[in-house]
């Protein structure tokens, strides 16, 4: 019945979208049924309605009363843009964080590129933080690292059956959305600009009081110092409004996204570390103010995002970014 739904290229409500997941995330169903199910849905293509049932579902599955910490963010992306970057919302974090936001960072190994967000801080020496411990992690040093693995298991049985699409699914959306934790803010790095809107949609029924949705210049799923950068700004209040965004337009340079490009878990590492110390001083540093200042609008930690990149600057130049990392390197939780 799912499939033929599918097939005829119709929405799936609520209940469906249950029966849906419950099926993909079966461990007896047979795979052949699975790969046909997933199928059927990439084509057809997922509308808000149906992403917003998959997220809440996986969420309430594994965390039946979401936990909730008043005023927290995270910043993550997609993935899958092939810009192989380095890893950009990873530092953005800790200087955030050192800014005085909350900060829960979900992330998972790499993908799409050489060194995901677990894989730099296992290089970084940073450990990830199990839910349980996060409230009090959080109240020591205004940030948590938070691993996929870990967090949402049950995700293994949706591994398997991606292999066999040669194309992103509704799942390399899902993931940066599913949060264990119940978000007031987010930004969130979409690599497909046509799916924005739709992920805008579904922060919204969510709860977020505020969330930026970013595509970056050239189809990164950050922002980026290339041109302009397509946002899409979810406010509780007042909905859902896009505008563009050009890092010169903040006193940011302009520069390639090819200047951008990192390496392995190690090399990223070294760049993240020397973007925290103040030494690196070239556009890796710029971009970082400028996703900074995004998150810390976002977070409503000022009133602009031009405010925010200061502030990020400051926070670097004070040697506050760089103490955050030491703090969330000796964190024993």
């Amino acid at each position: 019945m799912l499939l033929k739904q599918l097939m005829q290229r119709n929405e799936l409500d609520m209940q469906q979208m249950q029966g849906f997941t419950e099926l993909l995330l079966s461990e007896t169903a047979a795979v052949e049924d699975k790969v046909a199910l997933l199928t059927a849905f990439t084509m057809k293509g997922e509308t808000s309605n149906e992403l917003y049932s998959l997220s809440h579902k996986l969420i309430h599955m594994m965390y039946p009363e979401q936990p909730y910490l008043p005023e927290s963010l995270c910043v993550c992306g997609t993935g899958g843009d092939g810009s192989n970057s380095f890893n950009i919302s990873t530092t953005v974090a800790f200087v955030v964080a050192a800014a005085g936001a909350t900060v829960i960072k979900h992330g998972n190994k790499s993908v799409t590129s050489r060194s995901g967000s677990i894989d730099i801080l296992q290089a970084l020496e940073v450990p990830t933080t199990l839910v349980v411990d996060v409230e009090r992690q959080v109240a020591d040093t205004h940030l948590a690292f938070l691993s996929a693995a870990e967090t949402y298991p049950i995700m293994r049985h949706i591994q398997p059956i991606r292999r066999y699409l040669p194309v992103p699914t509704i799942f390399n959306i899902v993931g940066p959305i599913i949060n264990p934790f119940k978000l007031d803010y987010q930004v969130m790095g979409v690599y497909d600009e046509s799916k924005m809107s739709t992920v805008a949609q579904t922060l919204l029924q969510l709860g977020r009081k505020r969330a930026l949705v970013v595509h970056g210049a050239q189809g990164m799923d950050e922002a980026t110092l290339s041109g302009d950068n397509i946002i899409m700004e979810v406010d509780c209040n007042h909905g859902i409004h896009a505008y563009t965004l050009n890092a010169q337009d903040v006193g940011l340079r302009y520069a390639d996204d090819e200047a951008l490009i990192g390496g392995t878990p190690e090399e990223n590492k070294r760049i993240t570390l020397s973007i925290l110390k103040g030494e690196d001083r070239s556009c890796r540093r710029d971009v970082i103010l400028l996703n900074a200042g995004l998150a810390l609008y976002a977070a409503q930690r000022v009133n602009t995002i031009a405010e925010g990149v200061k502030k990020a600057e400051e926070t670097i130049d004070s040697g506050a970014a760089y103490q955050q990392y030491e703090q969330s390197k000796g964190v024993n939780v």
